[in-house]
């Protein structure tokens, strides 16, 4: 890596067996190497995977080298390139639950330890804390001395069985992680409660969505028939029972009204259920699963968003509803009141009587011409969350733990113990020596030195542009030695 005086831009070189490119970029602070590891992740569709994907862009276009692992899904596995030489490994690795991986803590240290080094990995970022990847990545980051940054999702309780045990691995995973980010303050508030971590170790940096690709409808003309938009996972987080509840009821109030859903999932059979006893097959259209490139076509299709979830960090459905001039009407949980302006939603409370009354409310303001227009809320909601934004707050945050020294392996042992407890902190801790020990062997095996370096593809101008560039000048030239050349 060497810093260019006359433009004031590092420049990366990428190299290979027979040649060197090289690609320049601006970035405002120091370049790194990030590896961003969650179960989640195309083809699979969610928050998460938006997420993942939009940020590795804007770091790549902002001069760091960006690589992503995850599971394999299906028939897509070993590694593929995406946008602007994006790599992403898909890892052999056997999915237990809801896309989620069953882990041991040792089985994938030796594919993550290669990749960490093939890649010459200094900042391991994992995402998610239903991900067991995520923090297999940051517990064998940590073993191998990288740093380590996670952001936490969702929000979690306190009190089922399920949330005790999901905290009390979170407090395990994160007591020696440098940094956490979170998408919100409330979504803050549970994560420091939850893991018992020091505050200032933890930022709070918020989704964004691309503005361009979500867009009101120009061509769109007003009618008498009242479209509300439901864009979701059909599970139970989602609040999916108080839909069926609040469908029959709204349906019944305004003979005009129509609901549009799109999302799979197990709750699917409630509204269908619904749809068929009170003979609504005309008035409510179940799309099934949609493509992240279909649902800006499925908003604009309606005058209201209605969200209907019990539990939410930061809900990017809104946002996006928002940014495609819908109302907005949505429950009063998690973070969600921190996402729009009271202009732009109506609050209620997690109930069909509340949510009925929200979308009574926001009806009313429909007909009566008092809603701000679409496009007047997509302009004023594109300058709230922007990639860019994230991107530099991100970077901050990698600047920040680069410069921090990581645990020694004796301080991480006392860390263990003292934070997560006696009983859990020396589970734990035996299997980080456990960890170790692997990790010691697996060098002995094949020391780091005799691990080939991979090719950087990352940027517009990296290796597989460059080599794409390369196939494509080589397909002109023998078109035009034929006489079939392109004019």
């Amino acid at each position: 890596m060497v810093y260019d005086q006359k433009v004031g831009c590092t420049r990366r070189s990428h190299n290979d067996s027979s040649k060197t490119t090289e690609a320049t970029y601006c970035p405002v602070g120091q370049a790194h190497v990030i590896c961003m590891v969650s179960d989640f992740f195309y083809p699979n569709m969610g928050g998460v995977e938006s997420h993942i994907y939009q940020l590795s862009q804007c770091l790549i276009g902002r001069g760091h080298k960006v690589i992503i692992v995850t599971h394999a899904y299906e028939d897509r596995k070993g590694i593929r390139y995406l946008t602007n030489g994006l790599k992403v490994y898909y890892l052999p690795l056997t999915v237990m639950y809801n896309q989620s991986t069953a882990t041991t803590l040792l089985h994938s240290l030796p594919l993550l330890r290669n990749i960490f080094v093939r890649e010459r990995v200094n900042i391991v970022h994992s995402h998610s804390s239903f991900s067991a990847m995520a923090h297999d990545a940051l517990f064998h980051a940590k073993t191998m001395g990288l740093h380590t940054v996670f952001t936490d999702h969702s929000l979690f309780g306190f009190a089922d069985v399920s949330s005790v045990l999901t905290n009390k691995l979170l407090t395990v995973s994160l007591c020696d992680t440098n940094h956490i980010i979170c998408v919100s303050y409330t979504s803050k508030e549970n994560t420091v409660l939850r893991a018992a971590l020091n505050p200032e170790i933890v930022s709070v940096i918020p989704n964004a969505v691309d503005p361009t690709d979500f867009t009101p409808d120009p061509q769109k003309i007003r009618t008498n028939k009242i479209t509300v938009v439901v864009v979701s996972r059909l599970v139970y987080r989602k609040g999916i029972d108080l839909l069926g509840g609040i469908i029959p009821e709204m349906c019944h109030r305004y003979p005009d009204l129509h609901f549009l859903v799109g999302g799979e999932g197990p709750k699917r059979i409630i509204l269908e259920e619904v749809r068929e006893r009170y003979q609504l097959h005309d008035r409510v259209r179940l799309l099934g699963a949609l493509e992240h490139r279909q649902v800006r076509n499925v908003l604009v299709e309606g005058d209201i968003f209605l969200n209907t979830s019990l539990t939410e960090a930061f809900c990017m459905a809104i946002v996006e509803a928002a940014s495609c001039g819908l109302q907005v009407v949505s429950t009063r949980v998690g973070g969600i009141p921190e996402v729009l302006p009271e202009d732009f939603i109506i609050l209620c409370e997690p109930s069909v009587k509340s949510l009925c009354d929200g979308l009574e409310k926001a009806i009313d303001q429909l007909k009566s011409g008092n809603l701000p227009s679409p496009e007047a809320i997509h302009n004023t909601v594109q300058s709230f969350y922007t990639w860019k934004n994230v991107a530099e707050r991100t970077e901050k945050v990698y600047d920040r733990v680069s410069n921090e020294t990581v645990l020694p392996m004796n301080e991480r042992l006392e860390r263990l113990i003292s934070h997560c407890g006696v009983v859990t902190g020396s589970i734990f801790a035996l299997f980080v020596v456990a960890t170790f020990l692997f990790l010691m062997f697996l060098r002995w095996n094949t020391p780091d030195s005799l691990i080939d370096i991979a090719v950087d593809a990352t940027g517009p101008k990296g290796a597989w542009s460059h080599k794409y560039s390369c196939k494509k000048s080589r397909k002109t030239m023998a078109n035009a030695k034929s006489g079939s050349s392109l004019k």
